[in-house]
């Protein structure tokens, strides 16, 4: 068994992050660090079976989250991030030829 909170505090310590550095996502909803301390201070079986959690992400930025996720009812928090498009080379915009019909 493990707790939620402390799963998710013990993650973002990882990352020089806390509860207040993030926006918590619940199933589409944004909820307020307090709310969540409140409300998901849990316990739940983070073994393989049933998923009990789903539809939850820390969001850090505009490009960088995350993302609840499990595999065969294995769950845990998986690091997703948008792509710069500043990093690549070719930043020529392709939108003019997607318009031109």
């Amino acid at each position: 068994m493990i707790n939620l909170v402390d799963e998710i505090s013990s993650l973002l310590n990882e990352y020089n992050l806390d509860l207040n550095d993030v926006i918590l996502v619940v199933e589409g909803n944004v909820v307020k660090s307090d709310e969540f301390l409140e409300k998901y201070n849990v316990f739940y079986d983070d073994d393989w079976g049933l998923c009990e959690l789903k539809n939850i992400q820390l969001i850090v930025d505009d490009y960088t989250w995350f993302e609840r996720t499990s595999y065969d009812g294995r769950e845990r928090f998986i690091l997703k991030a948008h792509p710069l498009l500043s990093t690549y080379e070719n930043q020529e915009s392709h939108t003019d030829y997607f318009y031109r019909r």
